[in-house]
């Protein structure tokens, strides 16, 4: 079943993008009415189905990119964690990190980092120490 939704999603990512480009394209176009209440209202649905789309895309594109590599969090001199091979870290990178809960069960997390004027953080887990934390980096397909 887990290999069956990854196929789906895949077939699907191509789709979303070709609506969301549509919606792009109306936008660009100027097809909108903006004297039509109801075309204004279709615009701004529009707008924010398309805001939703690509986020679902980016993580589709996210789940089903293969693995290149996985190293350990360290602080560089220059203040930037890096994995010691090709990642570096910095304010609105994404990451995946192995995250180990209360009961000591493991799974892979994906979310971004941010910094707080002193130092970066995991966005959903500020409080987690980053020195020395598991990564990996996934190979994803430019964005288009």
């Amino acid at each position: 079943m887990k290999n069956l939704i990854q196929v789906e999603l895949e077939k699907l990512e191509p789709r979303i993008k070709w609506v969301t480009n549509m919606i792009n394209e109306a936008e660009n176009e100027g097809v909108y009415n903006e004297g039509d209440p109801q075309e204004m209202y279709l615009r701004g649905m529009f707008y924010q189905i398309s805001s939703k789309l690509d986020e679902v895309r980016r993580y589709i594109r996210q789940v089903t990119a293969p693995v290149i590599e996985e190293g350990i969090l360290h602080k560089g001199k220059d203040g930037r964690y890096t994995n010691g091979k090709h990642a570096y870290y910095t304010s609105g990178a994404s990451i995946e990190y192995l995250f180990e809960d209360s009961t000591g069960e493991s799974r892979w997390v994906y979310s971004h980092m941010e910094h707080n004027g002193n130092d970066y953080y995991i966005s959903n887990t500020p409080d987690l120490s980053m020195e020395g934390l598991k990564v990996r980096v996934k190979m994803l397909p430019l964005w288009d």
